[in-house]
């Protein structure tokens, strides 16, 4: 099976919009886009697992795929517009989110196909030989870290978040994860109650003890210092594309 990257980047993207920084010029020329962080599991008879749905043209990408199920992590825009055209398909698609009344737009109004199932903390699915474990973050909205446990690995997802809950990083710790991703969408000389830096994240990889860890959920400005003062981080951030054997 598969784990992919549609994008490991924040709301804005790289390039962002009318930025000339020397990363997002240098995404320009090479003719590179990453949006926003989601990732999809493929399963061994070609359907896949989305883990957010962020990314725009999910109905072009997976046009004849079947969807088995959608794992959102929270109902903020740039994690779940994809649904907006994919409620429309012909298929009946499950949607596993956090508990959040509010939604996203009219999403929970005109719900189309998409069947919205709530997830208690630390509950778990099954699909296709698949387990994936809901397990609680802090973040501005109900947020979920995702923790895939398939016959050959074991991989967490874990985006949009400034801390982790005890309980949370208890279950982390106890697991033997092969692949941890991470939100570091800030510097450390930024302050958020949003979101982790690259600092934090590390040290929350260092706690977990993950056979890899990996940063996700940057922007230019975050990437900028690394690439002008050639800052050696103990873990990388990855780009869209990304891909594991799990």
């Amino acid at each position: 099976m598969k784990f992919e990257f549609l994008g490991t980047a924040d709301t804005g993207g790289i390039p962002l919009h009318q930025c000339h920084c020397a990363i997002c010029e240098e995404a320009r020329v090479k003719g590179v886009s990453n949006r926003s962080t989601s990732a999809y599991l493929t399963l061994d008879d070609g359907s896949v697992i989305l883990f957010d749905a962020g990314y725009d043209l999910l109905c072009e990408m997976f046009n004849t795929t079947k969807i088995r199920a959608v794992f959102l992590t929270h109902f903020h825009a740039d994690h779940c517009l994809g649904l907006l055209r994919l409620r429309k398909s012909v298929d009946s698609i499950t949607c596993y989110i956090p508990s959040d009344e509010h939604g996203f737009g009219d999403l929970f109004l005109h719900k189309d196909s998409i069947d919205y199932l709530m997830l208690e903390p630390f509950s778990s699915i099954e699909i296709e030989g698949v387990k994936i474990v809901a397990v609680p973050l802090f973040h501005s909205k109900q947020t979920h870290g995702y923790v895939i446990f398939t016959c050959k690995g074991v991989v967490a997802y874990l985006t949009d978040c400034e801390s982790i809950p005890e309980a949370s990083l208890a279950y982390l710790k106890a697991q033997n994860i092969d692949h941890l991703f991470i939100d570091a969408a800030y510097t450390p000389w930024f302050e958020s109650k949003k979101h982790l830096n690259w600092e934090s994240a590390e040290a929350y990889i260092d706690e977990v003890s993950p056979q890899k860890g990996y940063l996700i959920h940057a922007s230019c400005k975050t990437l900028l210092p690394l690439h002008v003062k050639k800052i050696k981080l103990k873990y990388p951030y990855i780009e869209k594309g990304f891909c594991l054997e799990v």
